[in-house]
């Protein structure tokens, strides 16, 4: 993705990604509106948890190692979700995905342009 994003520049190479994570997750192309979904912390399970877990990789704040499986909110994931508030202004930074910090999501995704390619 580095390679990619020095080449082409980080919002081309992330709005590829993205499509390529809308394909990947159903036939219908769309992927779970997580801004309007439950909340969710450390102990959240589910397909929403893998949304947020995969949009959070595109967008450079979590690494899973290759064969920890997606779908548990744990201590990776909160520290992405916290890191991921420093970078937008969300305070407090506790890695709690609520509304503020689906607000900031979907603000910035707006921004961008993306909320068409997830169909939010």
């Amino acid at each position: 993705m580095k390679k990619l994003n020095s080449f082409l520049g980080t919002g081309f190479a992330l709005s590829l990604a993205l499509v390529f994570l809308v394909s990947a997750s159903s036939a219908s192309a769309a992927v779970e509106n997580i801004t309007i979904g439950e909340n969710m912390t450390v102990g959240s399970t589910g397909s929403d948890v893998v949304v947020l877990q995969g949009l959070l990789s595109e967008l450079g704040y979590l690494n899973v190692p290759i064969n920890v499986p997606l779908g548990y909110f744990g201590a990776l994931t909160q520290k992405a979700v916290s890191t991921y508030q420093a970078a937008q202004g969300v305070t407090p930074t506790a890695g709690y995905f609520g509304p503020v910090t689906k607000l900031a999501m979907h603000q910035e995704f707006a921004t961008h342009n993306w909320l068409g390619l997830l169909n939010w």
